[in-house]
């Protein structure tokens, strides 16, 4: 049974932008942690390479994440692609939580990079998909707020957490981790799928309603939601009778210039 949807343009950006608050906390669940006593001892003051190996495994696994999320969000859509994220973070923080050395934290890390490297990536597809035109830009910006807020909250957390004696410091400012991630996927079961890719996959009346919902309270003849819609379907075609596809549209015709800037 699918759970009934809330439609408000907040509520979605606040929900769905968790995502960028697990990328957040896991940024200062390692920076705020290497300092401290328990963490030094128990890993026997890990540094130089084996250091720089544990911290920038975030980034490696986001890298990962980053390469298939893309395709993952055509096949899934923006919403489940950002649930299915969650589960990478649920299984590398049980890792990290688990740890007994160096492999199993790097190897936690990494995981949890795939999942800030879906996240990163298809949060802010997604509210810009569901949200209206004058309201994208305050909007998207609720992204980066979030992981600023993320490494805020988790700092706090760490130092908490300081004033445990042993290892048991470290591993519950890791296990706290699992809390934002349980809320976004409870939380993401009321969100509705994105518009455009309902339209993309060929579920035009489910598009139309969503749109809708979103845009006018529920009036399909509003002309927001028509001139929307007609932009959305022009989109679509364009993307279908361009005469390059996948990664391809990248590099040819000159557009490999815009792919440079934007990287």
């Amino acid at each position: 049974m699918e759970l009934p949807k809330i439609y408000n343009t907040y509520f979605l950006a606040i929900v769905s932008t968790i995502g960028g608050m697990l990328f957040g906390f896991d940024i200062s669940s390692m920076s705020a942690i290497i300092g401290t006593e328990q963490y030094v001892d128990y890993f026997n003051n890990p540094h130089g390479i084996i250091q720089g190996a544990i911290g920038s495994s975030l980034a490696a696994g986001s890298v990962i994440g980053a390469l298939f999320a893309g395709p993952l969000s055509d096949r899934i859509g923006r919403r489940d692609a950002i649930f299915f994220a969650c589960l990478w973070w649920l299984l590398g923080t049980a890792i990290q939580v688990a740890c007994n050395g160096y492999g199993m934290l790097i190897a936690g890390r990494i995981l949890n990079g795939v999942c800030v490297g879906i996240t990163s990536s298809q949060v802010p597809v997604y509210l810009a998909e569901i949200a209206k035109k004058e309201k994208r830009g305050s909007i998207i910006v609720i992204q980066q707020l979030a992981i600023e807020a993320g490494i805020l909250c988790m700092f706090f957390v760490s130092y908490g957490c300081s004033f445990i004696a042993g290892d048991a410091s470290f591993r519950t400012a890791w296990g706290i981790q699992f809390v934002p991630a349980a809320l976004l996927m409870l939380g993401i079961q009321l969100l509705p799928r994105s518009p455009r890719w309902l339209a993309k996959v060929g579920r035009e009346e489910k598009a139309v309603g969503v749109l809708a919902r979103i845009q006018a309270h529920g009036k399909q003849d509003d002309p927001l939601v028509v001139a929307e819609w007609e932009e959305i379907t022009t989109v679509l075609t364009a993307e279908r009778e361009a005469p390059y596809s996948g990664w391809r549209r990248f590099i040819k015709d000159g557009m490999w210039r815009r792919t440079f800037a934007g990287m």
